[in-house]
């Protein structure tokens, strides 16, 4: 069975892998956008899909470009279409055809894809 993640998915990952890097807390973010925490967990675990509006806000807040975000995304898409078990898809086709990656999961894929050929 195909493993499916979301491009949702893989951008909340990226803001989670930096939010996390810079030492800072979901609710520190939340207070310096006007984004409640539990939407922010939801993002960044991809069960929610981030609109431009937020990622510029988040982007801000972490100090990062919301393209540098979008990039390591779509690194990921890259890499993981790669691989025959894991399927990159939108957050609509995820909810109708089963299982998510999410959070640890992504990472731990990411790190594998992106550092076998080295």
């Amino acid at each position: 069975m195909n493993q499916q993640i979301t491009y949702n998915a893989l951008v909340g990952f990226e803001l989670e892998s930096i939010r996390k890097e810079l030492g800072m807390e979901q609710s520190e973010i939340s207070e310096i956008t006007g984004i409640s925490q539990p939407v922010l967990s939801r993002l960044e675990k991809g069960k929610a899909m981030i609109t431009i509006d937020q990622l510029f806000v988040v982007c801000a807040a972490l100090g990062v470009k919301p393209e540098d975000i979008i990039s390591k995304a779509s690194q990921g898409v890259e890499a993981f279409s790669t691989e025959d078990a894991v399927n990159v898809t939108t957050t609509k086709e995820a909810n109708t055809s089963g299982a998510v990656l999410t959070g640890a999961a992504i990472g731990a894929l990411l790190t594998l894809f992106l550092t076998k050929g080295k």
